[in-house]
């Protein structure tokens, strides 16, 4: 009943202006900001802004959540507008290192508040393939998957059926929206630093580019200012990636991936549980809560 709720309400608002949805999703970014969601976010933002205040690390914290209700609120748009509309609510920034690329193209993404509208706007413009793992709510991911299906030519594949299809889809000239910035556990994880703590990292991008003869162009997706709705920007094709130092590989994926958090601070999902997975099992859980003083994430 409180997902059928949540669409109802999605589909009543779809249809207006972004500074009217962000009016709605104020108050309730607050709320989110004071309440046990907040607890990740304050953890992570401890961690890896150890130079800011209590305050300015609080400020943040509420600043992000509100902008993850406001990219849940706009959903609706994804599901129910017209293409037309999205077209105009997200642009392309130096969209020619996509189309003047010779070879198959993996476009390396961090995880932000803005990832559904940039997978929608790649989707409408490029012959595409996603790679997923299923929303544990049935009735979401029915509509996400429809609304994937809808805005272009995009085929999405699921995490658990391994590599290989998605390998085929990319040798078949298909652009991928790859967003390798999750704990994924401890198997063929490699623990690189992201904001100088170790963190649980998956090799995949280097693989795939090796095995496709892909070449990796960097973008990521920020809201404009005066709620005049999202930018793509795309960066240089990486040179010499992969190379033989996989190490080298991912820490360079993680910088990418740090120096967009450190830019759009409110925008990257701070609300993950990114460090999770410890190099030493023995270490206290990361994301415990009252957190303990000795701890990286402590909050003081």
């Amino acid at each position: 009943m409180g997902t059928r709720i949540l669409l109802a309400g999605l589909w009543l608002i779809h249809g207006l202006p972004l500074r009217a949805i962000a009016a709605i999703a104020a108050p309730l970014g607050f709320v989110a900001a004071h309440s046990k969601l907040a607890r990740t976010t304050l953890i992570n933002l401890r961690a890896c802004f150890p130079n800011l205040t209590e305050r300015e690390r609080s400020i943040l914290a509420r600043q992000h959540l509100t902008a993850l209700v406001r990219s849940v609120l706009e959903l609706g748009i994804l599901w129910w507008s017209p293409v037309t509309r999205i077209r105009s609510l997200v642009c392309f920034k130096n969209a020619h290192f996509v189309t003047d690329a010779t070879r198959p193209v993996i476009c390396l993404s961090p995880h932000t508040t803005g990832l559904e509208m940039q997978g929608a706007l790649i989707g409408m413009h490029f012959r595409g393939v996603g790679f997923f793992t299923p929303h544990k709510n049935p009735l979401i991911d029915q509509q996400l998957r429809r609304a994937r299906d809808r805005l272009g030519d995009v085929i999405m594949l699921e995490r658990k059926k391994g590599l290989r299809p998605l390998v085929r889809a990319i040798r078949d000239g298909r652009l991928l929206y790859f967003l390798p910035d999750m704990d994924f556990g401890e198997a063929n994880a490699h623990f690189v630093p992201f904001f100088g703590i170790p963190a649980a990292t998956v090799p995949t991008l280097p693989w795939l580019a090796r095995q496709c003869d892909a070449v990796v162009i960097p973008c990521a997706c920020h809201r404009l200012p005066d709620h005049r709705g999202y930018e793509v920007e795309f960066f240089p094709p990486w040179k010499d990636f992969p190379s033989e130092d996989l190490d080298h590989d991912l820490q360079r994926m993680n910088r990418f991936i740090e120096e967009q958090a450190r830019d759009y601070p409110a925008e990257y999902y701070w609300s993950h549980k990114r460090f999770r997975t410890r190099p030493d099992p023995t270490e206290p859980y990361f994301y415990r809560w009252p957190p303990s003083p000795d701890d990286p994430s402590a909050l003081h």
